[in-house]
């Protein structure tokens, strides 16, 4: 370590480190609505409470980016790069480049004057992990990302580094730009927004501006409301509310993927896209570790798709975020196949699909079961129209076992193979009611499967199978204890004598 040439990176990234911190505040707003809820409480003085906390937030936040940046020192070796981070809790990091699973290069607007990047990486064994290094130039950010995306890395690297350098100059086997037609689908289909409403609904309840302005003027008007023209004008502001809501997601989608291309070149996928910050992200074929086909029913309904590449752990740290996984935001039905066909996935009419045991259904149902005469009996004591009532639970429990029992019938499972040469074996799970998920992992990189079987299965004869992958945990419900068994040993056999690495 005392060979290497430690370097500090640029004054100008004290912004990045800024903007982390802030954009970790915005990632975890939901655990501060015990502090709003306190705020609120408070009366008159909240607002200086709320000046005072703000106050001392922004100067600990600038303070900690200056010293965030001092301390901040990386240094780069033929086989790794090293990191030296940390305060007060100093940590060295050497992140080996043959166990890096995805590079990305991420031009934000604040560096691009500059002609500085950001390189985010993400290696096996980090849970979830993510390793940023800002401020480096994009000749520098390139090669690194070269070396790490390089399959095998031998001592020196300099050869490899230069045939990846060539394949970068090569023409893509496969080049797709998607228009600014797809990208606004792509806003259409996004869900975001509507998450980030569902947050914000509480805290914005809570408002002295509800209370003191917006209360007292319906009660002022409460004659008016009983009226057709103010349910006309109430569903209308709904509607304008979720149109409101589509555009602001179809501007940030323009923003984040405006220009979206993606290239294959041999076993190497790039996609980049972006508007003021511009992203690349890129992976190798080998260190793909499970494929994700998501179809909500704004998707089915506009007959695309969202594909996620996945070569990641799950995300287990506090703020940790997805953003960094290959997506590919909207796809039709005509492109997905060619890019099914390309990441070795075989065709839908070849797999066959599997579903659980009825019994199954027996937990789920049993929980509604015991719950709805509960409160049926509630709601009939409660409600004024007493019937009305128990029609009220009778309906919600018809509704929630129709859901129970659409989400068991469209659950299925399949092991499959590809249909082209190299052959690769799959593992696929689906999944959904009204929307339609696909999740395909190799099954030679499954790295642990568990059997469990509580009192209840074993008075059964069956078990749950467990199969957990570098990208997630999967559980096969309701197998019969044999069948169980048998499954376990036989991947365990096939992958234990699988030759191909799993990253």
């Amino acid at each position: 370590m005392s060979e290497l040439t430690w370097q500090r990176t640029p004054l100008i990234t004290i912004a990045f480190f800024l903007l982390k911190q802030l954009k970790q505040l915005v990632t975890n707003i939901t655990n501060l609505i015990p502090v709003f809820a306190a705020i609120f409480v408070a009366g008159k003085n909240s607002t200086w409470i709320v000046i005072a906390l703000a106050a001392g937030y922004i100067l600990y936040i600038i303070i900690s980016a200056i010293l965030t940046q001092r301390f901040f020192l990386y240094a780069i070796a033929d086989d790794a790069v090293h990191l030296r981070t940390g305060i007060f809790n100093r940590k060295n990091l050497t992140l080996k480049y043959e166990r890096i699973q995805q590079a990305e290069i991420h031009e934000v607007w604040y560096f691009r004057p500059f002609k500085l990047t950001i390189l985010s990486v993400d290696s096996a064994g980090s849970a979830g992990k993510e390793v940023q290094i800002p401020g480096l130039t994009m000749e520098l950010a390139q090669q690194l990302r070269q070396r790490m995306l390089t399959e095998n890395v031998s001592g020196g690297g300099d050869a490899e580094i230069s045939d990846s350098e060539n394949s970068e100059t090569e023409e893509p086997e496969l080049t797709k730009r998607f228009p600014v037609a797809e990208i606004i689908r792509a806003g259409i289909i996004d869900n975001k927004l509507f998450v980030l409403l569902a947050v914000l609904i509480y805290p914005i309840s809570q408002l002295d501006l509800l209370e003191n302005y917006i209360v007292p003027w319906v009660e002022q008007h409460l004659d008016w409301f009983n009226t057709e023209s103010a349910w006309i004008i109430g569903v209308g502001m709904v509607i304008g509310t979720f149109a409101v809501l589509f555009l602001a997601a179809i501007v940030v989608s323009l923003l984040t993927f405006h220009d979206l291309t993606l290239t294959v070149n041999g076993d190497r996928y790039q996609a980049k896209s972006g508007a003021l910050s511009i992203r690349t992200l890129s992976f190798r074929y080998p260190k793909l570790q499970a494929v994700s086909i998501h179809r909500n029913l704004r998707a089915r309904l506009l007959r695309r798709s969202v594909v996620n590449v996945s070569q990641l752990q799950p995300r287990t740290t506090q703020g940790a975020q997805g953003a960094q996984q290959f997506v590919l935001p909207v796809v039709d039905d005509e492109f997905l196949a060619k890019f099914r066909a390309r990441l070795r996935l075989p065709s839908p009419a070849k797999v066959n699909w599997q579903r659980l045991s009825p019994l199954a259904l027996l937990g789920s149902s049993l929980w509604l079961a015991l719950l709805a005469p509960v409160i049926a009996t509630v709601l009939y004591f409660a409600a004024e129209g007493g019937l009305m009532g128990v029609a009220a639970a009778a309906l919600g429990w018809v509704v929630l076992q129709t859901m129970v029992v659409l989400s068991w019938k469209n659950y299925g499972y399949s092991f499959v193979s590809s249909d082209s040469e190299p052959k690769e074996q799959w593992f696929v799970v689906r999944r959904g009611v009204f929307s339609r998920n696909q999740n395909w992992y190799p099954r030679h990189k499954v790295q642990q499967i568990d059997l469990h079987q509580g009192p209840w299965l074993r008075l059964l004869g069956f078990s749950h199978l467990v199969l957990h992958t570098a990208a997630g945990s999967e559980t096969i419900r309701y197998l019969p204890d044999s069948e169980a068994q048998e499954l376990q040993l036989q991947w365990i056999e096939e992958i234990a004598g699988n030759p191909r690495r799993w990253m």
